[in-house]
């Protein structure tokens, strides 16, 4: 569905063969760990997933062009993350994160099937590096941003 189910696997593919030191280990103190990646991981989706539900609720009906999202996969341009969005130490182990991932991805699942997609096409919300994007592009957005940080972790798992 939307991508988001493939690029998922792709992390939970990543992680399955992750030692609880690998998933901890940090290069440096401004490096997230991958625990950590995980955990802002499923801190986006819950915070998106909240965003949608507003927005879906609301009768501001708005359309926007849709916008080059694909480009989130680009790490050459970097976004830090808002404050509340930044991990916490939250996990202990992957298991505990691809747990709490598999959760939050539930819950974006069950808004996606209570709407239809018109109705995420036809809201918008403001990003902070696209501008306004419809919501259906917010849930693509979901992945897109999950294969960023799958390289991220891909680079600290092979830091020397």
């Amino acid at each position: 569905m939307y991508k988001i189910e493939e690029q998922r696997q792709q992390v939970i593919n990543f992680v399955a063969d992750l030692t609880d030191e690998e998933a901890r280990k940090k290069p440096d103190e401004h490096t997230w760990s991958i625990l950590e990646t995980l955990e802002h991981l499923y801190l986006i989706e819950g915070w998106v997933t909240q965003q949608l539900k507003k927005s879906l609720a609301e009768e501001d009906v708005q359309e926007v062009k849709e916008k080059p999202i694909e480009r989130t996969v680009d790490r050459s341009h970097k976004v830090d993350a808002p404050e509340s969005l930044r991990p916490k130490g939250q996990f202990d182990s992957p298991d505990e994160a691809l747990d709490s991932l598999s959760k939050s991805r539930d819950s974006l699942l069950f808004l996606l099937r209570n709407y239809e997609e018109d109705d995420f096409l036809k809201r918008a919300m403001p990003h902070p590096a696209f501008g306004k994007m419809n919501l259906l592009q917010w849930v693509e957005f979901v992945g897109y941003h999950e294969l960023r940080h799958l390289e991220q972790m891909n680079e600290v798992k092979n830091y020397q």
